[in-house]
């Protein structure tokens, strides 16, 4: 069991470096789900990766914020809508880093993320607890997403230690 969750981190840790290393900002943000016309319009003039990154965690905490709601309102349409968006905003703040992995302010960023995600999961744990059975797919959902980015993140954090 420990073997298959060590291969699992480092799977992650694997998928963390090549995400980084393909991915470019148009391309992501033409696929990007659960995003307003807005977002993506702000998230494609913004240049800086620091601007970038809080832009995707505070679209991730919009969003956290409307999975939680949702889904003690029993709305199974729009807590799925709002995990579609808080995953792809998760995701893409991972690579959004993952981006930078060469550059000065890459411990910084990636300091940020690791915290933001840490964060979310403590919030999903709470919410987690307090939902009706068929509701807790989406928090679950949620929960997987921000939890692999977090553990992605611990895993290049111990590179600095």
């Amino acid at each position: 069991m420990l073997s298959l969750f060590l291969q699992g981190i480092a799977l992650a840790g694997a998928l963390f470096l090549l995400i980084g290393s393909v991915c470019q900002p148009a391309a992501l943000l033409a696929t990007q789900e659960g995003l307003s016309a807005e977002e993506k319009e702000t998230l494609q003039q913004t240049k800086d990766p620091e601007q970038q990154l809080k832009l995707w965690l505070g679209i991730a905490e919009s969003r956290l914020k409307d999975v939680i709601l949702h889904t003690r309102k029993l709305d199974k349409a729009n807590s799925a809508k709002a995990v579609t968006g808080f995953r792809t905003a998760v995701v893409s703040a991972e690579d959004c880093v993952a981006k930078e992995q060469s550059g000065k302010n890459y411990k910084k960023l990636l300091t940020q993320l690791h915290k933001a995600t840490k964060k979310y999961n403590f919030a999903l744990l709470q919410a987690l607890d307090k939902a009706a059975e068929e509701f807790r797919q989406y928090i679950q959902l949620a929960f997987e997403a921000s939890q692999r980015v977090q553990d992605a993140a611990e895993i290049q954090m111990a590179r600095f230690r």
